[in-house]
């Protein structure tokens, strides 16, 4: 068994590889550029109990894509998480529809190429909207549906068509595909993105910083922690058989005054406020994971776990002992 992380190098996708050289399972990172200190790292924790090797691939070009096999054929599962996100979608849209159209159905056709024993991509849960209002006040769930008319985000539509292309290939090919719908994943490590709130909410206060949120104390969100939408992933993929596409990633529905709570929970002088002359997120506010549970039986952590565990790996990459 051998894994192929697209993206393997980003803000999920080294926890991914991580999780998947824990448990012995030979794996291969895939980006478009190589960090050399986030590889040495990986390859540390490969140790030797897991082959590690991390390659550059354009994702959008087919024959840079089959190079990568060529080059380790006895690849069997793939995780997808290579993707272009926020404003760069819009700024340069021939690069995102490249990555994210163009790239998602490479992946597509390596599935049936190459037989995978099952390809696992993230979808979003911007598929549902940019709003909780159509849905009420109930969590919102994979059978849910927004038509793409009243969607307001290029990205969300483009994710959108990669579910119809996945199922499609999946339906007429027989190719064995799989999504998850994360909504919002937090963690110590982001490098760019339409939601770094969603990193320095607890970041900033772990080092002594001040944080201004843009949005209000009222705002509701589902929040889940890094490494638990990694886990959540491998185990997608390790599983033979699912019973269904497309799984909400769940998490904990919560308000941003109940967010900074937990935080001053564990940094009692932590600064923290609220910009009210915002607008909430323009995201669902809830989102039902029953689904991946009863899958996978695993539940991710609550938010006073992964909040200490996300302080503390901002603590420890600003040499700052962990609280």
């Amino acid at each position: 068994m051998k894994f192929l992380v697209t993206g393997g190098l980003g803000f999920i996708g080294q926890r991914v590889v991580r999780n998947l050289l824990a448990r012995g399972i030979s794996t291969v990172s895939a980006d478009d550029s190589l960090n050399a200190e986030a590889v040495a790292d990986l390859h540390a924790a490969a140790g030797g109990s897991a082959e590690f090797d991390a390659v550059t691939m354009d994702v959008s070009d087919f024959r840079d894509v089959m190079a990568v096999f060529h080059k380790h054929p006895d690849v069997s599962h793939a995780i997808h998480l290579a993707y272009v996100m926020g404003p760069l979608v819009d700024e340069n849209t021939s690069l995102s529809t490249s990555v994210n159209i163009l790239g998602m159905t490479n992946m597509f056709e390596a599935a049936v190429h190459r037989q995978f024993a099952r390809l696992v991509f993230t979808s979003s849960e911007t598929v549902y909207g940019p709003s909780q209002a159509p849905y009420g006040n109930r969590p919102v769930t994979e059978n849910d549906f927004c038509d793409p008319a009243t969607h307001t985000f290029t990205y969300a539509v483009m994710k959108l068509l990669n579910e119809h292309m996945g199922r499609r290939y999946a339906e007429r090919l027989g190719a064995s595909i799989v999504c998850t719908r994360p909504p919002v994943v937090y963690g110590h490590g982001r490098k760019r993105s339409a939601v770094m709130w969603a990193e320095h909410f607890a970041s900033k206060p772990a080092v002594g910083q001040p944080v201004t949120l843009p949005f209000g104390p009222l705002t509701r969100d589902t929040w889940i922690y890094k490494d638990d939408c990694a886990e959540q992933l491998v185990r997608l993929s390790l599983k033979p058989k699912v019973a269904h596409f497309a799984y909400n990633s769940g998490g904990q529905c919560v308000t941003a005054a109940e967010l900074a709570a937990i935080v001053k929970k564990w940094l009692p002088d932590a600064h923290i406020d609220f910009d009210s002359s915002r607008e909430g997120t323009p995201l669902i506010d809830n989102q039902d994971g029953t689904r991946l549970i009863q899958e996978i039986d695993f539940v991710p952590r609550p938010l006073e776990q992964g909040v200490l565990a996300h302080i503390n790996e901002a603590r420890a990459a600003a040499g700052l002992l962990p609280v």
